[in-house]
């Protein structure tokens, strides 16, 4: 059974694409969270400035935002590396881990920026457009990484699975050719 592209696409293979995708989130956390922090900072400069009566309950969630937007940040570098040690003892569920992560962060993200989004309108506050746009391009671009991660946990479900095949036919046909030998304790 082929799988997606077992033979790699844009000239990478599954395995080096699943590599490269978890130094590609490194990466991209790091910017993810220079920013974050700029935003965060420049969120709380601007709100300082604004009258205390003035700030509803809702605008007071603002930094809470982006304070969950970190976090969920720094908790992707230990996934990150969980997905490069994944891949080098090909251990295909911490894969599909690693994807269930991204998948969750990612949307979890999307609800962070559209509640940021809100809160700021009602903090007087306005979200910088390079929030919308990291998440816009990010989104994409993990899609296509994990991609490589699925396509490479799949070919390792099918090699196991082969190999499983390949032995038990083996045992079967040893069976077949050899009656089995009993030994009890007497050298024949």
């Amino acid at each position: 059974m082929t799988i997606l592209c077992p033979g790699g696409f844009c000239g990478i293979t599954p395995k080096a694409g699943a590599t490269v995708a978890a130094v590609y989130m490194i990466l991209v956390t790091n910017i993810y969270l220079i920013c974050e922090v700029g935003h965060l900072e420049r969120a709380m400069t601007d709100m300082a400035q604004i009258k205390p009566f003035n700030l509803t309950e809702v605008g007071k969630m603002l930094p809470y935002c982006y304070y969950t937007g970190i976090t969920l940040a720094v908790m992707t570098y230990p996934v990150c590396a969980f997905l490069i040690n994944s891949v080098k003892k090909r251990l295909y569920m911490g894969m599909f881990a690693y994807v269930a992560w991204i998948t969750f962060y990612d949307l979890a993200n999307c609800l962070i920026v559209a509640l940021a989004y809100q809160v700021s309108k009602e903090a007087w506050f306005s979200l910088s457009p390079l929030e919308w746009f990291g998440l816009t391009i990010r989104i994409p671009m993990d899609c296509f990484w994990l991609s490589f991660i699925v396509t490479y946990a799949l070919m390792i479900i099918e090699r196991k699975g082969q190999e499983r095949l390949s032995l038990g036919m083996r045992r079967s046909s040893r069976n077949l050719s050899e009656p089995p030998r009993f030994r009890l304790g007497s050298n024949c």
